[in-house]
């Protein structure tokens, strides 16, 4: 009866234990509200909750089911289990861990926030035979496939025995049907690494290696290694799918429910199954279910084999589900408390969306024909050929003239055109005209360009050409007057284009008379203009005519000559001619009574002319008579005086003389001895050289 009494008072010891443990835990745990959104376990990767235990809403204590605030057994004295003795007595049986990985659970009391004391080992065996490092619920921002693989120490599978559920999962609170269908919509499934574990010789063999699995993972990793802009520069590999079915929207749907006993006992096998049907309209790709052991269970085994993923949960890999068909899994647990037990399985999938589009390349090809010579003044057409040639449309297309300095458009130098978009193979032609301005060489520069296209450039050499007039005149550029001069004209084309209708023209001062010229000229008396007419006068050519004039004038005269052809071409030139006269004197010396008898007078008339064209100036006059004749009187012309020097007769010397007049000096004389008496008459002027002497004789006789 000792013995009887002994067992009972331990087993009542333990149960009370148990009790305040259970009060304990429900005193730490934080109070969730119920009325929080729950979702399906697709979420974000960086934001998947824990696939080991239930969502934040049903985090309650797992050896206890969730109460309501009036449900039946929760009154004040179970809101202050606190202060129950048993559940003082907590600390020395410490609550099972939430996290079989260590990782932190939001709510929970840190160490530093538990009673003190020691934390011995689990009583219940609840722990993992080997502990797994802390891992965090959030993944990387980026986590390449195959980076950082765990060493396999650290991951080592438990034993049947000792392998329980070490989370707190347990059903979604508010979950009033536990065979209730959750559908998800397509998610990426964690990042999967592969590797060997260390797993004990007892581990059953349709558990699977390790793997974790999530198809979101490297293009995270891209993201974080290439920035917000992504990668530039490097080509892509990528091709369209094969499968036409992939183009267009891609909308596979996965339901998925998960079926357990409404009852299981402690000690007995027990199975939960996961049934994912494809309710969409295309496959689902990669699917994965994922499941944690229920607290309180320890795993027997699963159908089909699956791995374990990175917080210790199952992973079935089932491929591809095509739309409407399904899979089932099953985990087999061993019970080893009382109360609920549960987990959350979630599925994760892919899908494949495929498109295609076709790269093209639009190019411009511009083509310019035209004159390539041009005469001045005249108006050119360019013709222009925008093509392409390639194989997609070349938008914004912009044709940019530059009109070089020979040539000229009223819209200036700079002309562009908005050509549009050009379809692949397709021409505009435009015409473009300019005018010719200038003569010599250029180049015409034409620019098209185009979004996504190589800029364009064409030049056409162009040469304007023009006629060009040259005149001269070659002859005496002094004369005397009353002597015919004959000049020679020329009129020349150094230019680089005949000169058509080309007339050559000189008028006459009034200093010269026309005589005559050749070449079939033409004479207009009043406005005393010669001119010549050629109908063509070609590159390089010389012509030239005859003119012969007569000096009428003393003086400074000016040829006036000018050359003029088509297109208003016009030069003009001047020659001066200087007409110059001479002073000719000639005089003679006359006696009007020859023979005189001694004693008798007799007289003397000199005659001066002026037979030249110009004044003669310093006209003077001096007689030497002869011992046989005496002087007797004198007289000049006009008011010119004279004197007698001796035997000679001096006249003033007179200011001028013009051409063709002519005066008279007279001197009488007496004859005083018989004979043949010379009187000397001497002439000189300004004009002459030297002085001009004549000598006229005159018979005087005596009667005996």
């Amino acid at each position: 009866h000792v013995l009887r009494l002994s067992v009972l008072a331990v087993i009542v010891l333990v149960g009370w234990i148990a009790i305040g443990y259970a009060q304990q835990r429900g005193s730490d745990a934080p109070d969730y509200n119920a009325d929080e959104p729950v979702g399906p376990a697709l979420v974000a990767d960086d934001a998947r909750p824990d696939l080991g235990r239930p969502t934040t809403a049903s985090r309650v204590n797992p050896y206890r089911p969730a109460e309501s605030d009036n449900a039946p057994g929760r009154s004040p004295t179970n809101e202050a289990a606190a202060s129950n003795p048993w559940s003082q007595a907590a600390p020395s049986f410490p609550a099972p861990p939430l996290e079989a990985a260590g990782a932190e659970v939001p709510g929970e009391r840190s160490p530093a926030e538990r009673p003190s004391g020691g934390l011995p080992a689990d009583p219940f065996g609840l722990q993992p035979a080997v502990n797994q490092p802390p891992t965090s619920n959030s993944r990387p921002e980026s986590a390449p496939t195959n980076d950082a693989i765990p060493d396999a120490a650290e991951v080592g599978l438990a034993s049947p025995s000792h392998f329980e559920g070490e989370s707190s999962s347990r059903p979604l609170a508010g979950q009033g049907d536990p065979n209730e269908r959750i559908s998800l919509g397509p998610a990426n499934p964690d990042a999967r690494e592969r590797f060997e574990p260390s797993i004990p010789n007892n581990v059953p063999g349709n558990v699977a290696d390790y793997e974790i699995s999530d198809h979101s993972a490297g293009s995270r990793a891209v993201e974080t290694s290439f920035g917000a802009s992504g990668p530039s520069g490097d080509e892509g590999a990528g091709r369209p799918a094969s499968d036409p079915s992939l183009d267009g929207p891609q909308t596979p749907q996965l339901s998925i429910q998960k079926v357990a006993p409404a009852e299981v006992q402690v000690g007995k096998p027990a199975v939960f199954r996961v049934e994912v049907k494809n309710t969409g309209t295309v496959p689902a790709l990669a699917v994965e279910v994922r499941d944690q052991v229920p607290r309180g269970t320890r795993l027997v085994e699963t159908k089909p084999a699956a791995s374990r993923g990175a917080q210790g949960d199952l992973v079935w890999t089932l491929g591809k589900i095509e739309p409407g068909g399904g899979a089932t899994v099953e985990m087999h647990v061993m019970p080893v408390v009382e109360g609920e037990i549960g987990s959350i399985a979630t599925v994760h999938f892919g899908t494949s969306a495929s498109t295609r589009t076709r790269a093209t390349k639009p190019e411009l090809v511009v083509n310019v024909s035209g004159p390539g010579r041009a005469l001045i003044d005249e108006q050119m057409t360019l013709t222009i050929t925008i093509s392409n040639p390639g194989s997609g449309v070349a938008n914004n297309v912009v044709l940019e003239e530059h009109v070089p300095p020979c040539l000229q458009h009223p819209a200036g130098a700079e002309l562009e055109y908005e050509v549009g978009s050009l379809a692949p193979n397709e021409s505009k032609t435009l015409e473009l005209k300019l005018t010719a301005v200038r003569p010599g060489q250029a180049q015409n520069l034409l620019i098209a360009r185009a979004d996504a296209v190589a800029e364009v450039r064409r030049e056409l050499p162009i040469e304007v050409v023009a006629p060009e007039l040259k005149i001269a005149m070659s002859g005496p550029k002094s004369r005397y007057l009353e002597r015919e001069a004959t000049y020679e004209l020329a009129v020349s084309n150094p230019g680089t284009a005949p000169a058509r209708d080309v007339r050559l023209v000189a008028e006459l001062p009034r200093g010269l008379k026309f005589v005559s010229a050749n070449n079939n000229a033409h004479y207009d008396p009043e406005t005393r203009i010669v001119q010549w007419a050629l109908a063509e006068l070609p590159t390089g050519e010389t012509g030239t005519v005859q003119l012969t004039t007569l000096p009428v004038e003393i003086g400074q005269h000016k040829f006036q000559l000018r050359g003029t052809a088509d297109r208003a071409l016009t030069v003009k030139e001047e020659e001066n001619i200087s007409v110059d006269g001479i002073a000719a004197i000639r005089f003679e010396v006359v006696d009007v009574d020859d023979p005189v008898e001694v004693g008798a007078e007799t007289n003397y008339e000199i005659r001066v002319l002026n037979q030249g064209s110009k004044d003669a100036t310093r006209v003077s006059l001096a007689a030497e008579l002869p011992p046989g004749l005496e002087f007797a009187a004198a007289e000049g012309p006009d008011t010119i005086r004279h004197q007698l020097q001796g035997n000679v007769v001096v006249f003033e010397p007179l200011p001028g003389l013009s051409p063709k007049q002519d005066v008279t000096y007279r001197i009488r004389v007496r004859g005083r001895q018989a004979g043949d008496h010379r009187i000397r008459v001497q002439l000189s002027a300004a004009e002459l050289q030297s002085p001009v002497t004549k000598e006229e004789s005159t018979r005087v006789f005596s009667d005996q």
